[in-house]
């Protein structure tokens, strides 16, 4: 018999072998204390439910919800939701090259991308023009991250899409676009993988693409400031000018130009009174000229009269007949015309000369 302070360790012979019994360590219940018991269990439950909440593998007890949502559990890196696409944090480039592979392996066919040409000579290059992706038709397979050759394509940890909008959940390439290093925050080790082979063939696929062709539609303003910050960084800085010499120097180059005017004008004026002079003796001497030739056909046409009228050599001169030096008159007055010529000449080209002077 076995009294209330005695333990349950006994040993049975049976048919079958021997049985044991493990002494549990605590005395035989009476009546109504194995339900006490188990009430106990119960409230301590109900307790810990409340005020207790469950933070260490260990715990047997305690409350596993969580606030949400201002507590969130981390999500594993292999959690995908609905597929995004990375794009180069520093360069803006998309890893993207618009291979269709995504699209023709999609189940549901809710990816739909055009690649994208050069505006010179229309020919494809390796990046995507648009990307859309129907959410709301999108079941979550993965296939797509796993088929893209250039890691482009990967599965997003968000979940909080819910609109009432229709076709609020169709995405185009820019509300797809993530940059590297977000999906790195959230999938490091998966990202570290395929790092490296990543980032070789985007610097491949770049070379081949012209201008902003490629780049992230959010990265487009950013680009093209970081290019304005270069390009006013390598231009030649100017010599810096002394402020005190500035005056100076614009006064010495005024009355320089100055200078300059007024012997512009001093050498024409001189050219055109050379001019005048020159004008004015030649006009003299064309007058001279043609009072010379007048005279000289003046005594040409009186010769001959005076050559008839003489009496021969025989013959002894007459009161009537004219004397031979009658044509001495006519040079005079000719000759006496050049001068009166050539002297109104030079009167009118010294007056001209005084005028210019005063002037």
């Amino acid at each position: 018999m076995i009294t209330e302070t005695e333990t349950e360790t006994t040993e049975t012979q049976t048919t079958r072998g021997k049985v044991y019994v493990i002494d549990r360590g605590r005395p035989k219940l009476r009546a109504g204390q194995g339900l006490l018991t188990g009430l106990d269990v119960v409230f301590r439950h109900f307790r810990d439910a409340l005020t207790r909440k469950l933070e260490k593998p260990s715990q047997q007890t305690g409350v596993f919800t969580v606030q949400y949502p201002e507590e969130r559990l981390k999500l594993p890196e292999a959690f995908r939701n609905f597929p995004i696409l990375l794009y180069d944090d520093e360069t803006g480039h998309e890893l993207c090259t618009s291979c269709f592979q995504c699209q023709r392996i999609c189940p549901p066919q809710v990816i739909h991308m055009t690649q994208a040409r050069d505006p010179a000579t229309g020919k494809a290059v390796p990046a995507v023009a648009e990307f859309l992706i129907e959410y709301d038709a999108c079941m979550s397979c993965g296939l797509c991250a796993e088929v893209c050759p250039f890691d482009a394509i990967k599965m997003d940890h968000e979940f909080e899409f819910s609109t009432d909008v229709h076709g609020g959940l169709t995405i185009n390439k820019a509300g797809l676009n993530r940059p590297i290093s977000y999906y790195e925050k959230i999938a490091p080790t998966f990202w570290a993988e395929v790092k490296d082979g990543a980032m070789k063939k985007l610097q491949g696929n770049m070379k081949r693409r012209p201008d902003l062709i490629g780049v992230a539609p959010q990265m487009i303003d950013t680009i093209k400031a970081k290019r304005a910050e270069v390009a006013v960084a390598q231009a030649p800085a100017p010599a810096p000018s002394a402020p005190d010499s500035a005056p100076t120097d614009k006064a010495a180059r005024l009355a320089a130009i100055r200078a300059a005017n007024a012997a512009r004008k001093d050498e024409a004026a001189n050219v055109a009174q050379t001019s005048d002079t020159t004008s004015d003796d030649k006009a003299a001497r064309l007058a001279a000229i043609r009072a010379a030739n007048a005279a000289k056909k003046a005594a040409a046409e009186g010769a001959p009269a005076s050559a008839s009228a003489a009496p021969p050599a025989h013959t002894a001169p007459t009161s009537d007949t004219p004397p031979a030096a009658s044509s001495t008159p006519d040079d005079k007055a000719a000759r006496l015309a050049a001068i009166r010529a050539a002297n109104a000449a030079k009167k009118a080209a010294a007056q001209k000369q005084d005028g210019n002077d005063d002037q």
